[in-house]
């Protein structure tokens, strides 16, 4: 796979990250949602940019060790895998966002 590849990859799932941050603050802050959790709820209720920052702390660290650890067998199996994962729990959050705002239309 060549290294414009995995750099896409590796950028997409920073922004699945993001999205997913976004859709659940959007959430919480609607009241949509509740954070199962627990750290991150916590996280979450102690303060929003910590949050904000803990959950794109992880991709940007992967981001910078990647081209440390890149060679190794699993790591791109390991990538493809998170980014159908982040790209699933999007897919999740744009049905529920869908449902309550189609439920909030219909019962004001």
């Amino acid at each position: 796979m060549t290294m414009l590849l995995k750099n896409k990859i590796l950028l997409c799932l920073l922004l699945l990250c993001l999205s997913d941050a976004l859709f659940t603050d959007m959430g919480l802050k609607l009241r949509f949602i509740e954070e199962m959790n627990p750290l991150i709820r916590s996280i979450y209720e102690w303060h929003v940019a910590g949050y904000y920052a803990i959950k794109l702390v992880f991709p940007l660290a992967l981001m910078i060790i990647h081209p440390r650890i890149r060679q190794k067998t699993w790591v791109h199996p390991a990538l493809l895998l998170t980014v159908i994962l982040y790209g699933a729990v999007n897919v999740y959050h744009v049905v529920w966002i869908s449902m309550a705002f189609n439920h909030l239309a219909a019962h004001g």
